[in-house]
């Protein structure tokens, strides 16, 4: 069984729509996608919920957990719908044969940080870490993949370019002009296509990761 685990659920809308849902004695998320069997998990924002992500993992006992979702661009070349695999939250093995079959679209270093990266925060990450981009989740998860000695995948979709500030309003803010309105809607707008996007991703990477594998 392979095991999803996204921040929240918003991010994970179009995936759980195609996802053939079955029942378990445990009450367990579990169900069908790309052909895989699987389990779904929300970590929360900086990954706050992440005990009831063990607490998940306890029960179904994946064999691989794929951390997914969004992230800001640290990349110049990176754009929104971008799909990037994380060099440093990726099993070795996995990451090279996902690069060699061309699953992802860029690979590189995912940066942890405890609250949402500003443009500047993002362009100095590029010229001190190197990094393809940020996220708050990713470094959570895989301090309980360690402790559980799971296998990780980690592919998230780009929402935000490295010269793009998330709106305000996505991040607890308040909208105090037209201005933000209009961002904030023209955002929204983004994260509806990018999430089928993101769904349309996965649903290749979790039918690589399960034939490959041998997880069904």
């Amino acid at each position: 069984m392979l095991m999803l685990v996204f921040a929240l659920p918003e991010e994970a809308r179009a995936v759980r729509r195609r996802i053939r849902w079955g029942k378990t004695e445990t009450g367990a998320p579990w169900g069908w996608f790309a052909g895989q069997e699987i389990s779904l998990g929300f970590a929360g924002i900086g990954g706050v919920h992440i005990a009831e992500v063990e607490r998940v993992v306890d029960l179904v006992k994946p064999q691989l957990i794929i951390s997914s979702g969004f992230a800001g661009a640290t990349r110049s070349l990176l754009e929104p719908g971008d799909f990037v695999l994380s060099a440093n939250y990726t099993d070795r093995a996995i990451g090279k044969l996902l690069i060699r079959q061309k699953i992802v679209d860029a690979n590189g270093a995912f940066v942890h940080v405890k609250q949402v990266a500003s443009v500047a925060d993002k362009w100095s990450l590029n010229r001190t870490a190197g990094s393809a981009a940020v996220d708050m989740e990713s470094e959570i998860i895989a301090d309980l993949c360690r402790r559980k000695q799971l296998s990780m995948v980690t592919g998230r979709m780009i929402s935000d370019a490295i010269n793009e500030t998330i709106p305000s309003i996505f991040v607890g803010g308040k909208i105090s002009s037209v201005k933000d309105l209009r961002d904030a809607a023209v955002f929204a707008a983004r994260m509806l296509r990018l999430t089928e996007r993101l769904a349309d991703r996965l649903e290749t990477l979790v039918g690589t990761l399960g034939s490959t594998a041998g997880t069904k």
